[in-house]
């Protein structure tokens, strides 16, 4: 490491925390905010509150459970860095101001540092995601020289068997050292990791590295799509067993955040499991909260939704403008309401509450996108009956 890269601290950053405040109407309908500060800006279809821009679909990894499908050959049609700036300029003209880079590998984008000042100079709060194997001395001087709000890293395992099971050999040891370079280096930092069957056993070790290090956590599902086979993702019953994990961590009182993402967050009728609905927002809020542009235009209500038939335009011929103004976020998951629910959803208690839980999830594991396989509730139903029976 260079003298430089050993010494260079980031710049202290104070953003407005993530956290939504959610008020209903007369009428029921909800009302999305952010909870820190007086501002009573709303966010809504025509208005997102964070801009997800996958700048490049090329990696130095191929994880086997990669939804982008990313590879170590640029694609023919990635937007060029035009127009990836006139994006941004849509994304500020519609009034979002929290700006998430992704990939495949940010870094590996020639362009990767222009687009973050890009990004800065029309005042977004710029975070990115990254599997943290290409930082170098000089990429580490220059990112400690912008305001970056927060740098989510991918780790699947403590263990280097279990991460390199997933994201091949040598990529552990790399991750390891560059997080801690990070954290030194004074950054906001953040893990993120999608369980499979692949990596389930690594639960309690990841948390107590996110524990010592100080990193909130955020966890999610690996779903069959892209490049993962459905082999490897959680059964039902090994979702359930998952989800008491994260819930006795939720409600520990713990020095750092657990994060769970909406495919975690279905409803129960026990205690702590019970616990995670409250971070369900009460409806599936891709294309409100997040919508996701992809690096060859197509926009989708976020990241997770990345599927054909959520597409709903591409920036190369529509501006998000028209497609946040057109509200087509909000079209393409109109089929996400109480009323096509069947099976055990439609007769849920938590019905009203739930829709059927998250759409990413209906769409690519349950046999039906009209009643989720996924849900803690059905498992606790199943098992009563399974007894009884």
């Amino acid at each position: 490491m260079t003298s430089e890269a050993n010494s260079v601290q980031a710049i202290p950053c104070r953003y407005p925390s993530d956290a939504m405040r959610v008020s209903r109407s007369a009428d029921g309908t909800r009302h999305y905010f952010r909870a820190e500060g007086s501002s009573n800006e709303e966010y809504s279809y025509q208005k997102p509150f964070i801009l997800e821009l996958e700048i490049t679909r090329r990696c130095n990894l191929q994880c086997i459970h990669c939804y982008a499908l990313a590879t170590d050959e640029l694609l023919p049609d990635e937007l060029t860095f035009a127009q990836i700036q006139q994006v941004l300029h849509d994304g500020a003209a519609i009034g979002i101001r929290e700006l998430s880079l992704t990939g495949g590998e940010v870094f590996l984008h020639p362009e990767f540092l222009a687009i973050v000042d890009a990004g800065l100079s029309l005042g977004y709060a710029l975070r990115f995601v990254t599997n943290a194997t290409l930082l170098t001395d000089e990429l580490l001087v220059e990112l400690c020289r912008r305001p970056i709000k927060l740098i989510t890293v991918s780790l699947d395992g403590v263990s280097s068997e279990a991460h390199e099971r997933i994201r091949g050999a040598g990529s552990h040891a790399a991750v390891l050292s560059n997080i801690v370079r990070l954290k030194e280096a004074g950054f906001c930092l953040s893990i993120i990791t999608a369980f499979s069957r692949l990596n389930i056993t690594e639960f309690d070790a990841l948390l107590a590295f996110c524990i010592a290090h100080g990193f909130n956590w955020q966890v999610q599902l690996t779903s069959a799509k892209g490049r993962c086979d459905e082999e490897i993702t959680l059964s039902p019953a090994e979702y359930y067993a998952l989800g008491e994990k994260v819930a006795a961590a939720y409600t520990d009182r713990l020095p750092i955040r657990i994060i769970p993402m909406d495919d975690l967050a279905t409803f129960s009728h026990f205690w702590p499991l019970s616990r995670l609905a409250e971070t369900w927002q009460g409806r599936c809020t891709g294309g409100l909260l997040n919508i996701f542009v992809r690096a060859d235009g197509q926009v989708t209500p976020c990241s997770a939704l990345c599927l054909a038939e959520c597409v709903v335009g591409n920036i190369r011929h529509d501006s998000l403008i028209s497609i946040c103004t057109e509200e087509r976020c909000r079209q393409v998951l109109s089929w996400l309401n109480p009323q096509q629910l069947t099976g055990a959803c439609a007769t849920c208690p938590f019905v009203n509450e739930c829709n059927g839980g998250c759409p990413e999830i209906l769409l690519t594991m349950c046999r039906s996108r009209s009643e989720n396989d996924y849900c803690y509730h059905r498992i606790e139903q199943q098992r009563i009956l399974n007894e009884v029976f």
